[in-house]
């Protein structure tokens, strides 16, 4: 019998991307691979030779985009955490059940995957490996994940840091997690789990550091079973490039933001004040002004692999994967952080004197032009450019999924 891996990616193309990659080199290794995503990403997933699940439809993965309160820090959390409650916890697990072969299956699973750690209670000798793509997700007493813009943040501080965690998983985590992931215990006779995000939901078995120990020192150690494989840096696609020869700067609020439509517009006038040409990256056409000046053009998806190489800088709004594709092509980031990693992603750059977190838009040509004249940045995005080593993560990734599989619980 095959071996299977079931990945589950339930996130925009972020969490797509080095999830699909992993799945690529799974199969290059003789494994089936099956994929839970949102419907607009099965495309990508089926050229790699996987075998997709849409768990969230079109309309569905449409309306949280569609939602502007998606970028707002509390209210976003709570639309994505609870959508995952609704509409991918239950499939996802019965997706596991209805497939799973016994002695042969490995689950590769996304932070938001609870179906899979719950699975693997029902049944602890199935092999679970949590990929993690950005270290926000680790509660690190000592040096903890910036998770606000606040000033004063509770979590900073190690006198408050457990309290704060559990005050956020009393009000609001295990109020939208908690109750759908015992109803399925139950089911199985398992006794109910609360603090769901505290420790049960990381794997016994291996957790993957999915970043280099240099871009987040602190996790090191944060847990027995925590391997760092480094940045999947992964585009998703080996479309044809035309790489631009005017060195702009790019400007990018994510994949899945619709809602950028003034900040290009900020981002096109600040090009105008610099005399400098700008791309502005989106993936929706109510993401762009009616009209741009001369200089500055709009694009949608582009590898920003190959993209950045040629770029002078970019403006982005601080997730994992532009961060970590703009550190590896040594250019200075200005970050305009606004929920989920992205405070905590930025914090990071700041820390690696590769750019700065902006707080207001209106500030983005006085902060690019700083930004594109400190020499000390400049030194710093190329020293930090030359920390990326010739090793693949993605295949360090499936080396650490064959050993787990192989030898079992980094833990026992």
């Amino acid at each position: 019998m095959t071996r299977l891996a079931i990945l589950s990616a339930p996130g925009s193309r972020g969490d797509v991307n080095p999830m699909v990659a992993i799945g690529a080199e799974l199969r290059r290794r003789g494994f089936d691979v099956m994929i839970s995503l949102a419907a607009p990403y099965a495309d990508i997933a089926r050229q790699a030779d996987l075998i997709p699940h849409s768990l969230i439809d079109e309309a569905q993965f449409e309306g949280m985009l569609a939602d502007p309160s998606m970028w707002k820090l509390l209210r976003g959390m709570r639309r994505v955490i609870r959508g995952i409650a609704s509409d991918f916890l239950t499939p996802h697990f019965e997706l596991i059940r209805r497939h799973y072969r016994p002695g042969k299956t490995v689950l590769v699973s996304h932070p938001l995957d609870f179906g899979s750690r719950i699975f693997r209670d029902v049944e602890p000798s199935v092999a679970l490996v949590d990929i993690h793509l950005a270290p926000v997700m680790l509660r690190v007493p000592n040096a903890p994940a910036r998770l606000t813009p606040w000033r004063f943040e509770p979590t900073a501080d190690p006198r408050t840091f457990r309290l704060a965690y559990w005050l956020g998983d009393q009000l609001i985590l295990d109020r939208l997690l908690a109750a759908p992931i015992n109803r399925i215990r139950r089911q199985f006779a398992l006794t109910p789990v609360r603090r769901v995000m505290h420790r049960w939901w990381l794997s016994p078995d291996r957790v993957l550091a999915c970043y280099p120990d240099w871009f987040a020192p602190s996790t090191v150690g944060a847990a027995d079973q925590l391997v760092h494989v480094g940045f999947p840096l992964s585009d998703g696609t080996d479309e044809p490039f035309e790489a631009p020869r005017d060195k702009p700067v790019v400007f990018t609020g994510g994949t899945a933001n619709w809602h950028t439509r003034n900040y290009f517009r900020t981002a096109a006038d600040a090009c105008v004040q610099m005399g400098i040409p700008g791309i502005l990256l989106g993936n929706h056409p109510q993401c762009f002004p009616q009209s741009l000046p001369p200089g500055v053009r709009a694009q949608s998806y582009t590898p920003l692999g190959k993209l950045l190489p040629f770029c002078r800088a970019i403006v982005h709004h601080g997730g994992i994967g532009t961060t970590s594709q703009a550190l590896a092509a040594g250019i200075p980031q200005l970050i305009r952080a606004m929920a989920f990693d992205q405070f905590d992603n930025a914090a990071r750059v700041e820390s690696l004197s590769c750019g700065v977190r902006m707080r207001n838009d209106r500030d983005l040509a006085s902060e690019l032009r700083w930004l594109l004249q400190d020499d000390s940045v400049e030194r710093s995005v190329a020293r930090t450019a030359q920390l990326f080593d010739n090793s693949d993560p993605v295949e360090r990734a499936a080396d650490e999924i064959e050993n787990v599989m192989t030898v079992g619980s980094a833990t026992t």
